[in-house]
């Protein structure tokens, strides 16, 4: 009898050690959105990650997030040459690109919806209200005085 229980023991240990699948971590993910957008007919240089909101790191929980939000510059390499982008050095004055892309489902399609905007377009300034107001303001208390 105790060799039938340490057979059925040894059992569902084995099964409980079999690997589940991995799921996809959040610097692979980072990788295939960029190798996805590196891929599109357009580009001409491979982009290379510049940044990522969050950082990789440890204390990032992959699954709590929604979308992968991502920053890619241009290298030197051309997209055709099938080079990695780590392999290849960021080009000076190199397109830089604010790229965001739906968090991959386990077992799901790989990424395929980068979403990017070009960044080294210079921003357009907004005159805000609130200047202006305290401007106003001075103006109707010089008209009360007088």
């Amino acid at each position: 009898m105790p060799s039938s229980w340490v057979l059925v023991l040894a059992v569902l240990g084995g099964a409980c050690a079999l690997p589940s699948p991995v799921p996809l971590a959040y610097t692979q993910a980072l990788a295939e959105a960029v190798d996805s957008f590196n891929q599109r007919p357009e580009v001409q240089n491979v982009f290379r990650l510049l940044s990522a909101d969050p950082e990789p790191g440890p204390d990032v929980q992959f699954s709590s997030l929604k979308r992968l939000n991502f920053t890619i510059m241009e290298t030197q390499c051309s997209a055709r040459s099938g080079a990695r982008p780590d392999a290849c050095e960021f080009k000076e004055d190199g397109l830089i690109k604010e790229c965001s892309a739906p968090v991959p489902q386990p077992g799901g399609r790989p990424v395929l919806d980068v979403t990017c905007v070009d960044s080294t377009v210079d921003p357009v300034r907004v005159k805000r209200f609130w200047p202006l107001l305290a401007v106003a303001v001075k103006v109707v208390r010089a008209f009360r005085r007088k």
